[in-house]
């Protein structure tokens, strides 16, 4: 009984802690890198096809 409430207890501390740090660490590097994150794998496809539609430097 007491075990099962201390591993419960553990689990949704990390769950919650996870929820919680990962976007203060995704702020706190976009911050120290001057505001600007590297683009998502989505974002740069979309603009390599762009660009291979219209050609470089029309996007």
């Amino acid at each position: 009984m007491i075990m099962e409430e201390l591993v419960a207890g553990v689990l949704s501390g990390l769950a919650v802690g996870t929820c919680v740090t990962y976007p203060l660490v995704l702020w706190l590097i976009r911050n120290l890198r001057g505001g600007a994150l590297p683009p998502h794998r989505r974002e740069r496809r979309a603009r390599a096809e762009l660009e291979a539609f219209f050609g470089p430097g029309e996007t």
